[in-house]
């Protein structure tokens, strides 16, 4: 009983107390900062793979109707036009700094709804194709909301058109082969591209096109050369040998409406086809921020990703 009594219950000190307080706070920051690093990782790594999908889906696209992209030779009808709009899509001070507009004619597989070959099939095997950005909302068909994004169309003009209450006209064949200025013969069904049916895919800020041509050069020992020209479609002459309108007539080239430049009587051999893709979030802070042009280009080189492609071009 004696020994019991003098025992006395010890509890922790002060010193130990802020001890184990002091462990216990840097573990929690320890764990909160390693949690804070893979949310980033997680995060960048989303978004990476997200932009890679979209760009993926428009540069697949695209390539395709490059891949079997139609041209014939031996005619002043026009077969492909390209431009980099004047007017850029986007809020007024984050507009797209190059949005090229195409338009050429294709055999695309995915005439007559894909069903090529069946009784939805009208006959013929040049379709015409037309590619623009917009900004908008591409589940309402609206612009001007809260909901607007950048966003890559595509419309297919078919071989042949019979009452379609989709896209008024006739077709390729009746409205748009052998044309001397497709972009113009083209302006009727580009006036129905921008519709939820002809939806690409989102977030996608620029698209540029590089054309490469190969032409032979006279030289003074009158032996001939053999050159490659890159031509970027681009809104400014912000690099050598761009320019903003390119036509392709069976007769060469005209760019910027002339057709004296050296690769005037060249050939498309390739093109690069080059996308820029914006994270969500950059989206969504492009419609409320305001940025300087150099807060912009530093915000964009963050949050956006870029992804090219060379499509090597059927020949004549």
């Amino acid at each position: 009983m004696t020994i019991a009594l003098s025992l006395k219950r010890r509890g922790f000190t002060l010193a130990e107390l802020m001890v184990a307080m002091g462990i216990t706070v840097l573990l929690l920051t320890m764990l909160i900062t390693v949690t804070g690093v893979a949310l980033d990782g997680w995060r960048i790594s989303r978004n990476k793979v997200r932009a890679a999908r979209q760009a993926k889906a428009a540069l697949d696209q695209i390539s395709r109707d490059f891949e079997s992209m139609v041209v014939r030779g031996g005619n002043g009808f026009e077969w492909f036009y390209a431009e980099s709009e004047g007017d850029a899509p986007g809020p007024q001070d984050t507009k797209s700094p190059n949005a090229a507009r195409l338009v050429f004619f294709t055999a695309a597989t995915d005439r007559y709804d894909g069903k090529v070959g069946s009784a939805a099939d009208l006959g013929g095997d040049v379709s015409a194709v037309g590619y623009r950005l917009f900004y908008k909302d591409p589940i309402t068909d609206k612009d001007g909301t809260p909901y607007d994004v950048f966003a890559l169309y595509r419309i297919l003009v078919d071989p042949e058109l019979k009452n379609n209450p989709d896209i008024p006209g006739e077709g390729t064949f009746a409205d748009l082969l052998a044309k001397e200025d497709l972009e113009k013969a083209f302006r009727p069904y580009e006036n129905h591209i921008d519709k939820s049916r002809n939806f690409v895919c989102e977030n996608i800020f620029e698209m540029s096109i590089v054309f490469l041509i190969e032409y032979t050069e006279v030289q003074e020992n009158n032996t001939l050369e053999r050159k490659l020209a890159r031509v970027p479609i681009l809104s400014t002459s912000q690099a050598q040998a761009a320019v903003k309108e390119f036509r392709l007539t069976g007769k060469g080239i005209k760019a910027d409406g002339s057709d004296k430049e050296d690769y005037a009587r060249g050939r498309i051999v390739a093109v690069d086809v080059t996308v820029s893709v914006l994270t969500d979030n950059a989206i969504t802070t492009l419609r409320k921020a305001q940025f300087t042009q150099t807060k912009l280009e530093e915000y964009l080189a963050k949050n956006s990703y870029r992804y090219s492609k060379t499509v090597l071009l059927p020949q004549p």
